[in-house]
């Protein structure tokens, strides 16, 4: 099969919508399909720079809507409808079987444009709420899924929803070695592009109280203040290693005695790397997937708006005193079954398509 990722990733939106979609390549790859990702110039110099990156990139057309309103009927004016209509004439071109859509800026109208006879649409989805999806297949992985309706929202699609189908990359897929006793540091990852620069608030209030274990930090390629965090760590007494665009998550998770971590696709990270962590919610979306997780007992959850650095801290501090504690998480983390969902969507795609000559 051929498939077509639709993705960005930027400082503004994090880089959680291209990893997720890479786990899903990694499995097409590996499995001898080909896959291609369809991206604006600004999302491109991150997957250039990652060793684990599969398929070839074509770059987004960028559009002038005033110099093509004299060329195009009313109807194809809205610059979005425009780029929607070129990504369905590649997908033809290129003789896709399935496109895959991942971002919060397609509208229903941008979907709708998508859909093809040619082509399958596959959409990844996190709440619901960005009305009709116009899919033929939903991709949601949140413990919740099942019950947030997308018989309404997508009532011919197959639903690929529940733990079942969380992607996760293959290095994660692949941890064999989660040894409790080489786990001695204290990890800060705060997603792809930390917004709010949580990273260096953390480290502020970390040297406030002359905090004395092993700090990692790691940093993504659409963090905007590296300078700033370089200059304060090589300024400061705390013991850091700094790891910015980092390629072996997997290989700090497992030494990693506790990780104070942004919600989202990081938690799951860390759970198949059997890690303790307090996971800082900063998305709605993120929500009831870390709820779900603190009940399974080897995590914390913090709404990152509600309590200040210091209190966060004081709060991480107390946690790595407590051995015992954080072994028994470790445990709990351990019991909990690792699902290669990339693997269970990408076989249920070659089971939708319509090519039996891909059939296993």
């Amino acid at each position: 099969m051929r498939i077509v990722f639709r993705v960005e990733g930027e400082p503004q939106i994090g880089l959680g919508h291209i990893m997720r979609c890479l786990a899903l390549a990694q499995s097409f790859d590996s499995e001898g399909h080909q896959v291609l990702f369809i991206m604006s110039e600004s999302s491109q110099s991150f997957c250039q720079k990652r060793r684990d990156w599969v398929g070839d990139i074509m770059p987004l057309a960028t559009f002038d809507e005033q110099a093509l309103s004299n060329q195009v009927s009313d109807d194809y004016h809205d610059i979005k409808l425009l780029e929607a209509n070129w990504v369905k004439h590649q997908c033809s071109e290129l003789g896709a079987d399935w496109l895959v859509l991942d971002g919060y800026q397609f509208a229903p109208s941008y979907r709708q444009v998508l859909c093809h006879d040619n082509y399958k649409l596959a959409v990844f989805d996190d709440m619901n709420n960005s009305g009709d999806l116009h899919a033929d297949l939903v991709i949601n992985g949140a413990h919740n899924a099942s019950k947030l309706n997308y018989q309404v929202s997508a009532p011919q699609a197959q639903l690929a929803l529940g733990k079942s189908y969380q992607v996760l990359r293959k290095e994660f897929l692949q941890v064999s070695d989660k040894n409790w006793r080489k786990r001695n540091t204290l990890t800060l990852m705060f997603g792809g592009s930390d917004p709010q620069n949580m990273t260096l608030l953390a480290l502020q209030s970390l040297q406030k109280i002359n905090a004395a274990m092993s700090i990692t930090v790691v940093t993504g390629v659409a963090y905007t203040q590296l300078h700033t965090l370089q200059h304060f760590i090589a300024n400061s007494q705390l013991n850091v290693t700094h790891h910015h665009d980092c390629q072996n998550m997997a290989e700090i998770l497992v030494g990693t005695r506790l990780a104070l971590s942004a919600a989202g696709g990081s938690q799951f990270e860390c759970l198949a790397c059997a890690t303790p962590a307090m996971l800082l919610v900063v998305a709605d979306n993120q929500k009831f997937a870390s709820q779900q997780a603190a009940k399974q007992g080897w995590c914390l959850v913090k709404q990152w708006d509600q309590v200040s650095i210091d209190e966060l801290i004081s709060t991480c501090m107390s946690l790595w005193q407590q051995a015992e504690l954080l072994q028994s998480m470790h445990v709990k983390a351990l019991q909990q079954p690792i699902e290669d969902g990339a693997k269970a969507i990408s076989e249920l795609m070659l089971t939708l398509s319509d090519k039996s000559e891909f059939a296993v």
